[in-house]
């Protein structure tokens, strides 16, 4: 039996940069005052042709669709604003003081799967609601920003733009149809089929002659109102006194429908044509789209596969105490349990080996301290100690041996 296409197992081996990663993130997040968020995997169907957009492609291609037994259409979440926003509303958080989420956890889009690309992928996210305020645009590339430095992640470049909002991106979306009518005959399949319904996905089109003709189509910047103007250049002001550096980008768009205004892309050269690692903007309608009242919303999403693959090498896993067992599994594990007060690791051997394999086996394992017990232990109520690294052992008495190794970890 084989895994499915585009889905990975995250390994023992490979759980420490996970733990890393999400250890920084919620420390990271909670210390700007987020507060941790889990929605539901599975939602109605509705809620992401809605919110992402019925000509994206992550609606068009990527969702995992099915009927649930009731016969409603049900949908492995893609991605996990529209989530959020749904329990904003539901939930009625407009009550609640705190305005600011963030969540972790796994999402599902029906991709070719390459590296950093996979049917099943993680992000780290966060969402504001209710702050009109462009300070807080700010705040969330600055998060985002210090929670990457953390990860010692570097080589990262900033890009943002500006998308206009409902009132002044359908001039803009006339004049973009307008253009690329001209071209049409050089256009992807999909991208003819968007040139109808929503022009502005063509400029997020990946194909290489689609995107040399979105090359030379209108600037949005030419079209947008005075106000997503000046908020923009608010932003910008309030990064650039931050000291974030960036670059503006006018053909960023980003790949969902419900974003306004502010948006931005954190990419890597180091991962080929899956650079982008972390990417978000406004949303000031969202909300109310969904049903909700009037209330904006910004936020950004990391993915994390992406961000394993750029963290340094953590250095080789191992175990604090490595219990070589000679026949007494009570014994060992009364230590044990009286070792876990330590908040170390340790395992117990249970199999039936000599000294020299458990020993050898405590090496490969990497084990700190090699703590020895037979019978003749037990009826002494001692234990023998080996510290790996400078292969001294010794004899200790057992409840002096735990409280010196309490002490040790406090």
């Amino acid at each position: 039996m084989e895994i499915l296409r585009g889905f990975k197992d995250i390994l023992p081996q490979d759980i420490k940069k996970w733990q890393k990663l999400e250890k920084v993130a919620r420390e990271t997040l909670e210390s700007f005052g987020y507060k941790e968020i889990r929605t539901p995997i599975l939602e109605k169907t509705s809620l992401f042709a809605r919110s992402v957009g019925e000509t994206t492609d992550i609606v068009e291609k990527e969702m995992y669709i099915f009927l649930d037994k009731s016969g409603e259409s049900v949908t492995l979440r893609p991605e996990g604003t529209a989530g959020t926003v749904r329990a904003f509303i539901d939930n009625h958080l407009e009550n609640y003081p705190f305005k600011k989420y963030y969540y972790i956890g796994p999402m599902f889009r029906y991709e070719r799967p390459q590296k950093g690309r996979l049917r099943q992928f993680h992000q780290i996210g966060i969402e504001v609601f209710g702050i009109d305020n462009p300070a807080v645009d700010a705040e969330v590339v600055l998060v985002d920003k210090i929670m990457l430095d953390k990860l010692n992640i570097s080589d990262l470049r900033i890009e943002i733009n500006n998308i206009g909002c409902p009132d002044c991106r359908p001039e803009y979306s006339k004049r973009l149809k307008e253009y690329f009518q001209l071209h049409k005959g050089e256009l992807c399949d999909d991208c003819r089929r968007r040139l109808d319904r929503n022009p502005l996905r063509i400029l997020d089109c990946k194909n290489n002659t689609c995107s040399q003709i979105a090359k030379g189509a209108p600037k949005i910047i030419e079209f947008v109102c005075d106000s997503c103007k000046n908020h923009y250049e608010k932003v910008k002001n309030n990064l650039t006194a931050l000291g974030i550096e960036f670059e503006e980008n006018p053909h960023l768009v980003r790949g969902l429908d419900y974003y306004t205004k502010f948006v931005f892309e954190i990419i890597t050269d180091k991962l080929g044509a899956q650079g982008t690692v972390s990417a978000g903007g406004r949303y000031d309608n969202l909300v109310e789209q969904l049903g909700g009242k009037p209330t904006s919303g910004i936020g950004f999403a990391s993915g994390c596969e992406r961000l394993i693959n750029l963290m340094d090498e953590d250095e080789t896993q191992g175990i604090d105490y490595y219990i070589a067992n000679l026949d007494e599994d009570v014994y060992a594990m009364d230590i044990a349990r009286k070792l876990s007060l330590t908040g170390r690791s340790v395992y117990v051997e249970y199999e039936s080996r000599s000294l020299k394999s458990m020993l050898k086996k405590a090496d490969k394992m990497n084990a700190r301290f090699v703590v020895i017990v037979g019978e003749n232990e037990k009826n002494k109520g001692i234990i023998i100690v080996k510290d790996m690294e400078d292969s001294t052992q010794e004899e200790k008495q057992v409840n002096k041996f735990i409280e010196d190794e309490v002490a040790r970890w406090q």
